[in-house]
């Protein structure tokens, strides 16, 4: 009997096999991919022998993995710091001190090349270097013991760093004292609100003419008699291109936290339950993986700290100790001012005065991965270097006249500041007095400090260097070619009003402004006053508070903005007759709303996309893509103008100037509504209740690889979460 063979075709030999060696490959990648992990973990148990200490530290955790350094001594609790930091947030450290060294193209290439050119030309690492030789004795031995720490961790883990470094394939070089200052100083980078604002202010006058932008712009009489130069509109353009390298350097670096707010308060032991003074912070900073904070717990001497850290600075930067409390929001101060230079024909001198005057003219090398290296020159006027030297110009804009515009840069953080001592003396103060002499030393980024103390005592003081300028329009780009617009030095600390113990009981900030009829410019960039209209009203609304009422107060979703911008959206409908079945309903739940951004409410959604459309169908036709997108991108200057100009039904900023007919303010307000109707409809349905905010406003914490390697990103972010607020 002839028996019949089965034969399996090539094509599905083939196919199997590839199946077979691409499955394999695959659990091989994963293993050691998991490996890489592993191995890079933090130890949270076990007995570690290190040089560099005088006793036994101890380190324990909570149930949240808030580690409690106890140490004999200070310089001990910070080694210790310093290693805690290391093995949970190095790559985090390293990435923020090589930006601001100016380093990033030494791990990333010739693509991080603009970045290294322009925190080189600012001039961080220098300005880190002069720091260090201002450092009080006793800040320096810390910020030693400190490096020593995360050294250690780096000798201790040498092959077993965390996957970042092997993905990137680079080692971390040896963390210095210098490097503590470089985190620092780039926080106040991440918080220079005003470096977005003036190119872009200027900008709006070169396109759209002075009186077109003063109707659009807030805050213009704030300090009255407020007119913008009459040179402003015969500068040179300016480009926005350095804005965009910024933006896409803080996306890199995870600190796009320039504009989405803070706040902080105390009451005095008369409105407490405990009869003691309570106090709250809510620093919103960019979210990211890992998170900005670190918190911490130090017994450590005389260092009797807790609160949250930096990576990077061996200090509570919002904590308390045996003795006092603080808590911190941003200023938003304008420390930042920029010029328009006249260069010579060299290109080696600038005009000042009508007299020629020499550039300081400096050259640094910048090693780039895979690439030969790059020389870098930095030219730089007595006010501070020529920033339009980061890119070429030409490149970016094409026009001749954008390439020949030189422009400097003036800003506080270029000055050689002390916010590492302020830190150093705010951890150890003890009472009102050593708590002012400590934000004495802080400047930049200002910050509005708030304080408490076991006493039951209650304060603010402005944690800020406020430059003098004789200019009645600061917001915009000056002449360079006379001394005229240069700073006439900065407001003496005791000119600037701090408070203790006011009769209201309480204090509130919530980057709102906070000196009223001050003599000298603070600044043209605070948040709209809703934040802190709803924080002033629940502090008024109970005659006692505990810690859970701050608690909940923290996680308040009511928006006064919400409240004010709805009103006009009703008014609008009034006398007009909605056919539209959704928005016959959308103009009922407005008008039943209470203005709470919850997550599982429809109305919220509407209203954010709303608004949306709002400030599109209002800026988009005068501004064109590229400044609306620069003009929006701070928000609370949109946020301002749209609350200025919603009191003028004819205000001439809501005329379409692509139509012929001549649109008002409700006309705009009905079309946005209807469009935002359209967008919501095609996103979820027709069905209203299918809109929760929830499925529209997400918070996702991304990674500084989320989107390079779209395979990990479910494995290195965290989210997205549906929120609400």
């Amino acid at each position: 009997m002839n028996k019949k063979i089965l034969t399996m075709p090539r094509w599905l030999k083939i196919s199997i096999a590839v199946s077979v060696s691409l499955i394999v490959l695959f659990l091989v990648a994963g293993f050691i991919f998991y490996n890489m992990l592993t191995t890079s973990l933090p130890r949270y148990e076990g007995e570690i022998v290190v040089k560099g200490i005088s006793g036994k530290v101890d380190v324990y955790r909570d149930s949240l993995g808030v580690p409690y350094v106890v140490a004999e001594n200070e310089t001990d609790g910070a080694f210790a710091l310093g290693y805690l930091h290391g093995q949970e947030r190095m790559f985090q450290m390293d990435l923020v001190r090589r930006a601001g060294a100016g380093r990033l193209s030494e791990i990333l290439g010739p693509d991080a090349l603009i970045y290294d050119k322009m925190l080189r030309t600012v001039g961080i690492k220098k300005t880190s270097q002069r720091i260090i030789k201002v450092l009080k004795p006793e800040v320096l031995k810390l910020l030693k013991s400190y490096s020593a720490g995360v050294n250690q961790y780096l000798k201790d883990s040498k092959g077993k760093y965390p996957v970042e470094f092997d993905i990137l394939d680079y080692d971390p070089y040896k963390w210095e004292p210098e490097d503590c200052v470089i985190i620092s100083r780039m926080m106040a980078w991440e918080l220079n609100i005003s470096w977005w604002t003036d190119i872009s202010f200027t900008h709006l006058v070169q396109k759209l003419g002075e009186e077109k932008v003063k109707q659009v712009l807030p805050d213009w009489e704030e300090n009255a008699p407020y007119v913008i130069p009459s040179e402003t509109k015969s500068y040179p353009k300016l480009g926005t291109g350095l804005i965009e390298i910024d933006k896409d350097l803080r996306k890199i670096l995870g600190i796009n936290g320039t504009h989405l707010g803070s706040n902080n308060w105390v009451v005095d032991g008369s409105l407490s339950v405990s009869g003691k003074p309570v106090i709250a912070n809510d620093p919103h900073l960019a979210y990211s993986t890992p998170g900005r904070w670190y918190a911490a717990v130090i017994r450590a001497g005389d260092w009797n700290v807790e609160g949250v850290t930096i990576p990077g600075i061996p200090a509570v930067v919002i904590g308390k100790n045996q003795n006092i409390s603080w808590a911190l929001t941003n200023i938003m101060l304008d420390d930042t001012d920029f010029y328009i230079e006249k260069l010579d024909s060299s290109g080696t001198k600038y005009l000042l005065n009508n007299s020629w005057k020499d550039l300081n003219i400096s050259e640094e090398t910048i090693e780039v991965k895979d690439s030969l290296d790059v020389k870098l020159k930095i030219r730089s006027t007595h006010r501070g270097p020529l920033i339009s030297d980061i890119h070429p110009y030409s490149f970016l804009y094409p026009d001749k006249s954008l390439q020949r515009t030189a422009i400097s840069m003036k800003w506080v953080g270029m000055e050689t500041t002390e916010e590492v001592n302020s830190f150093y003396l705010l951890n150890r103060a003890n009472n009102w007095k050593e708590f002012k002499e400590a934000v004495g030393y802080f400047s930049v980024p200002g910050q509005n400090f708030v304080y408490a103390d076991k006493c039951g005592n209650i304060g603010y003081v402005f944690g800020g260097k406020l430059p003098k300028r004789e200019s009645t329009s600061p917001t915009f780009v000056f002449d360079g070619t006379t001394e005229k617009y240069d700073w006439k030095g900065y407001v003496e600390r005791p000119e600037i009003p701090d408070l203790f113990n006011p009769s209201q009981k309480f204090i509130a900030t919530a980057n709102n402004k906070t000196l009223k009829n001050f003599k000298y410019h603070v600044s043209n960039l605070w948040e709209p006053s809703s934040r802190i209209e709803r924080i002033t009203g629940l502090l008024t609304g109970k005659q006692k508070y505990s810690v859970p009422d701050f608690m909940k107060y923290q996680m308040d979703q009511v928006s006064p903005y919400a409240k004010m911008i709805t009103q006009y959206i009703i008014s609008a409908f009034n006398n007009v007759k909605a056919t539209d079945e959704n928005l016959s309903l959308t103009l009922d739940l407005l008008d039943d709303w209470d203005y709470e951004m919850n997550e599982f409410s429809q109305v919220p959604a509407i209203h954010s996309v709303f608004y949306k459309y709002l400030l599109k169908n209002t800026f988009y036709d005068e501004l064109g893509d590229d400044l609306y997108n620069q003009f929006i991108f701070v928000s609370n200057v949109p946020y301002r103008s749209i609350e200025k100009m919603m009191k003028d039904k004819s205000h001439p900023w809501f005329n379409n100037t692509e139509t012929p007919q001549n649109e008002d303010r409700d006309f705009i307000i009905r079309k946005s509504l209807v469009d935002a109707l359209s967008e919501l409809e095609k996103i979820f349905g027709k069905e209203i209740k299918e809109w929760q905010w929830g499925k529209l406003h997400t918070v996702t914490h991304k990674h500084t690889f989320s989107g390079q390697f779209s395979l990990l990103d479910k494995y290195i972010d965290i989210g997205p979460f549906p929120v609400g607020g």
